[in-house]
């Protein structure tokens, strides 16, 4: 109704004017320590920021909303450029703390029960506050320590609101900027609303955190906190605590007698069993998602950003990366097309020849030097040149690659990644010409042939009888939105166009009898007769010409969708 989207309208209206406060308050702070009053508040130049920098302010001051698309933004060297995305990889999720007794009341109302019927103790001083959610650490009536993530209240209306905010500001670029086309813009906002929403609704990280235990289950070198799903709702998580060692402090591991080795080891291969044999992963593995406990064993927690691989991705990942090592360039192309779900390209023998120079810059370095998250990073920017997009998850692909790779840097060990790679490629390509693979297969397609003998009757049957009765109707669909358009429609735009093409015959006439005044008949004392009869008329078509014209098109902007 309309006094929904009145409403509606109206939060966007107050949170657009809160958008522009905070950016018009950094415009003028940036105004008085660059602009011509630098000389009396800020004559030294000490807080002088470069472009990037005040962009990374506003977005900290924007709320989680922003932080979190300039955190992905960071990642994406298709929308940023070097300098802006090393300014944006900056960005905190940390922020100012909610009072404890309001977090407090809101973890009583999810478990619907007050504190001290379901925890023997509880911290009631919170241990972390991030942008959306605050950390307790409490026990169980069982004795059993946990963690207690709670959302901020309030929260999942103001990145929604956001979110809608951004979705507009989406669609207005991309129409008054055509040319950024091949970047589709509306489909990354609508992606990064996926992701955010799903970060909101905890049960989701519940149930992610019980696909990674499955996964790891019997595998010493990755655990899994316990999740309690009795007690946990989509604004409160409930989960093991875990002691361990935070993977970034070197010094610290090495005092306690463990490996750095092992454990930058342990932490690759878990990803890649994420990646390349289950096809999900967990897409923020950064040194604050890690610990380290016994025997090298890597720890890891939150995970409300994790996301998918099909598996052509996959076998195209392998075939990249065993392409890379072989240096085969067609391999790379042909392994890159099925990354991109691309049935075919055009320029195919262009793409292997910028290949082929792509890996000669590679080629001097051993393995254990190649950079692999700048390689992936060099290869999407290729395929970006031939007007390929690249998925999301791929994204969220290269993003796991150079944190972990970033979390074996900090350890200073160095890993040869293509090496680690083959042992998942064998076993890959062991499943795909196995006996197994194949009778699946040939049970898949003979069950596609089998009911397209069984259809193709019925529906050339159907299109026949169609065609009888009233011949065949065809709809056609256009633009990104795939409208689709009938007959009507189409009549209507061929009105529209006929009444603009008279309109302007009328408006070219009716100024050149302004101009010209033509006249036919001329009397015995010279006096032009029709100028007499017929003096103002020019005028008068010309003005009511005009006035129609306007009417017109003022009615078809407002009438447009």
């Amino acid at each position: 109704m309309w006094i929904f989207r009145f409403s509606s309208n109206l939060k966007n209206f107050f949170r657009l004017l809160s958008i522009i406060r905070i950016i018009l308050g950094h415009y003028l702070t940036n105004w008085f320590t660059t602009g011509p009053l630098r000389i009396i508040f800020d004559p030294r130049g000490k807080n002088r920021k470069t472009r990037s920098e005040r962009l990374r302010l506003i977005i900290e001051d924007l709320g989680p909303t922003f932080i979190k698309f300039g955190q992905i933004v960071a990642d994406r060297p298709d929308i940023a450029s070097e300098g802006l995305r090393l300014e944006l990889k900056k960005l905190q999720s940390s922020a100012r703390p909610i009072p404890d007794d309001i977090a407090i009341q809101i973890i009583e109302n999810e478990i619907g029960a007050s504190i001290e019927t379901v925890f023997s103790e509880f911290n009631e001083k919170h241990i972390a506050s991030a942008s959306i959610a605050q950390v307790y650490l409490a026990t169980l009536h069982s004795g059993e320590r946990v963690v207690l993530k709670v959302q901020r209240p309030n929260i999942r209306n103001k990145i929604r609101l956001d979110i809608k905010l951004l979705q507009i500001f989406a669609r207005k670029i991309q129409i008054q900027y055509p040319e950024i086309s091949n970047f589709n813009l509306i489909q990354f906002i609508e992606d990064f609303g996926d992701i955010m929403l799903k970060e909101l609704d905890f049960m989701n990280e519940l149930s992610n955190m019980m696909r990674f235990t499955h996964m790891f289950k019997g595998d010493p070198r990755a655990y899994v906190p316990k999740v309690y799903s009795k007690y946990s709702t989509s604004k409160l998580l409930i989960m093991e605590y875990i002691e361990g060692e935070a993977p970034d402090n070197l010094a610290n591991l090495v005092s306690k007698d463990y490996d750095p080795k092992i454990i930058a080891e342990n932490g690759v291969n878990v990803i890649l069993t994420m990646i390349l044999k289950h096809g999900f992963f967990h897409a923020d593995p950064h040194s604050g998602n890690l610990f380290i406990r016994g025997d090298n064993q890597i720890v890891l927690i939150d995970f409300g950003m994790c996301s998918s691989l099909k598996p052509k991705q996959i076998d195209g990942l392998i075939d990249f990366l065993i392409g890379f090592a072989d240096n085969n360039p067609h391999k790379i192309a042909k392994a890159l097309l099925k990354l991109t779900e691309v049935e075919s390209l055009r320029e195919m023998e262009s793409l292997e020849f910028e290949i082929r120079e792509l890996t000669q810059k590679y080629a001097y370095y051993t393995y254990d030097d190649v950079d692999i998250s700048g390689l992936f990073t060099d290869t999407f920017k290729l395929l970006m040149k031939y007007g390929i997009t690249i998925p999301s998850s791929l994204y969220m692909l290269l993003k796991t690659l150079v944190t972990i790779q970033k979390v074996a840097e900090s350890l200073h060990v160095k890993l040869d990644m293509i090496a680690m790679v083959k042992p998942y490629a064998k076993e890959k390509i062991k499943e795909r010409f196995g006996w197994k693979n194949i009778k699946s297969k040939l049970l898949s397609s003979a069950e596609d042939y089998l009911y397209l003998v069984e259809t193709l009757p019925k529906d050339i049957r159907t299109i026949v009888t169609n065609f009888k009765q009233g011949g065949l109707q065809h709809s056609i669909k256009l633009g990104e939105e795939g409208n689709t358009i009938g007959n009507t429609e189409i009549r209507r735009h061929i009105y529209r166009f006929g009444a603009i093409i008279l309109l302007g015959m009328l408006l070219i006439c009716a100024t050149l009898l302004k101009i010209y005044n033509v006249q036919i008949f001329t009397g015995k004392d010279g006096k032009r007769i029709l100028h007499e009869v017929f003096g103002n008329f020019p005028d008068i078509f010309f003005v009511t010409t005009v006035v129609i014209s306007v009417f017109v098109v003022l009615r078809m902007m407002f009438r447009a969708k």
